[in-house]
């Protein structure tokens, strides 16, 4: 599980990179959906380690 958290948190941090790189500043709704797609990162990898 602990790499499943790891791999959220790359993945959020490097979509606010992108999204930040693109707009240059920091808006509510862009850092909620780069929350969301840690999250589904995170649990996306988490089924991979529970399946395999």
């Amino acid at each position: 599980m602990g790499e499943a958290v790891i791999f959220g948190a790359a993945v959020l941090a490097g979509w606010m990179l992108l999204d930040y790189s693109k707009e240059k500043q920091w808006r509510k709704v862009k850092v909620l959906e780069s929350f969301l797609a840690g999250t589904a990162g995170a649990l996306g990898w988490f089924l991979l380690e529970i399946i395999f």
